[in-house]
């Protein structure tokens, strides 16, 4: 059984959603996994989707590591943020280091890895673009997706790296934006509608893609995916038809 590390600054909604989906997947035994542990890199500063989520965590036996990052040693990540992002990085595999974990996952972790953490642990990440296009945060990517009148827009899934967001891709989805174009002429409204259908897929994006490396339809080895024959993939699946039968079980 896999055993997963679970990562999340656990700011909001979606970040909730994803971890509440993560736990009903494996508690039904739909993903055969573990999660060993989840890291928040925040105080809990009584935000509602935190509380809730070690909560969860903590009533189904899962360890709760809180390593905030906005108060880690300001001073340095004024003067040198290369430096800073190192020095966090080492306190995060410290902190780590007592859980097995076959590879972890980025949901909703508002923050970058560093170079050390992407080479030594195989961790994969929730990006909200398509691949190869935007970097970002979501509020960045779906204004340029409007600004540039994109027709589709999705999420991507795929290694970390040190190079940001882009890390081979494992699997995507992608979802045309033409019945929201023709709905909401408002661009404030068309930014919050796009981004409310991408979250509503986000969450089975992810866990058919953690689904996929945990089956072992996919092997995650040296910063390459590789097939079940042990060839490198080179035509990175889009989920989304499996996402809309997700969808429609409703």
């Amino acid at each position: 059984m896999k055993r997963i590390g679970w990562f999340t600054t656990a700011r909001g909604p979606g970040s909730f959603n994803l971890f509440n989906t993560m736990m009903s997947k494996v508690q039904s035994g739909e993903v055969s996994a573990r999660l060993s542990f989840i890291f928040i890199n925040r105080e809990v500063k009584g935000n509602p989707c935190r509380i809730k989520i070690i909560k969860m965590a903590e009533e189904s036996g899962i360890p709760v590591i809180l390593h905030p990052s906005d108060t880690f040693m300001p001073e340095l990540k004024e003067r040198d943020i290369a430096a800073w992002r190192d020095a966090y990085g080492e306190g995060l595999r410290e902190r780590i280091s007592a859980h097995e974990m076959d590879f972890g996952v980025l949901a909703g972790y508002m923050l970058i890895v560093d170079p050390e953490t992407c080479r030594k642990h195989t961790i994969i990440n929730l990006h909200p673009a398509l691949p190869d296009t935007y970097t970002g945060t979501w509020e960045e990517i779906v204004v340029k997706v409007v600004d540039n009148h994109d027709d589709r827009y999705g999420a991507t899934v795929h290694l970390c790296t040190p190079e940001l967001d882009r890390g081979e891709t494992i699997a995507y989805d992608s979802f045309s934006l033409a019945e929201l174009k023709a709905r909401y002429a408002r661009k404030e409204e068309l930014v919050r509608h796009i981004r409310a259908e991408e979250v509503r897929r986000e969450a089975h994006l992810l866990i058919s893609t953690i689904r996929m490396i945990v089956d072992g339809e996919v092997t995650l080895k040296d910063g390459k995916v590789f097939d079940r024959q042990g060839k490198k993939v080179t035509e990175h699946p889009c989920l989304a038809d499996r996402i809309d039968l997700e969808l429609a079980k409703g």
